[in-house]
């Protein structure tokens, strides 16, 4: 068999292991669709829990090379014990993770007996699974392939335990199962702000759980 022949077409992807990275994933803070915005305001609002550990200012804008890229959550200084963390990562994480990568939303999703990605953002639950054409589709196969690769910096989902290619992994729709059924159950996206999806209804429906 050719070298060319064994080299595979679509990438295999191990499961999330937060001990193992750490939620680096969420270095930078997560990028919001619209509406998503609003949904966490009125969130954190009406929830003291979430409120008491983020700063006045938890949402700000994002720059990408030099120019505005959207909406985000603010980070804060982390510390990443891994030795493989990424070196063009900044020690930083998004403020609404705790102190061991764990998400605070879904946290707090958990503990109503809801499903933990109630009120995460769209980029937190689907990632590193992302669209194209209307489908799922993985991250790149090569870290030549990133999007997000330019010449001072290397790369994103390629750098992450859970987005690059695993040769011991899962065929990548195996190991986003979760995350492709999720999104297949959201008649658009965000899920965040749609209907049966509002911050009232949503805190209603896990009254009692």
């Amino acid at each position: 068999m050719s070298p060319a022949a064994k080299t595979p077409r679509e990438p295999r992807l191990s499961v999330c292991d937060l001990a193992r990275c750490e939620g680096r994933c969420c270095y930078d803070g997560a990028y919001l669709l619209r509406g998503e915005e609003e949904f966490l305001k009125e969130l954190v609002a009406k929830v003291p829990a979430l409120r008491k550990t983020l700063p006045s200012q938890f949402i700000v804008d994002g720059w990408w090379e030099g120019q505005f890229y959207g909406r985000k959550t603010a980070t804060r200084p982390a510390v990443y014990r891994s030795a493989d963390f990424p070196a063009h990562f900044t020690s930083t994480r998004c403020v609404f993770g705790d102190d061991n990568g764990y998400c605070r939303l879904e946290t707090f999703a958990r503990g109503r007996g809801q499903h933990p990605w109630t009120f995460k953002p769209t980029i937190c639950w689907m990632f590193p699974l992302h669209e194209k054409n209307g489908r799922p589709a993985p991250p790149p196969l090569r870290k030549q392939d990133d999007p997000y690769r330019t010449k001072k910096y290397p790369g994103y989902a390629t750098f992450l335990p859970c987005g690059r290619n695993d040769p011991q992994g899962k065929p990548w729709r195996e190991a986003l199962a979760k995350e492709i059924d999720y999104r297949k159950q959201a008649k658009r996206l965000p899920v965040l702000g749609s209907a049966g999806h509002s911050v009232d209804e949503l805190l209603a429906a896990g009254e009692g759980k």
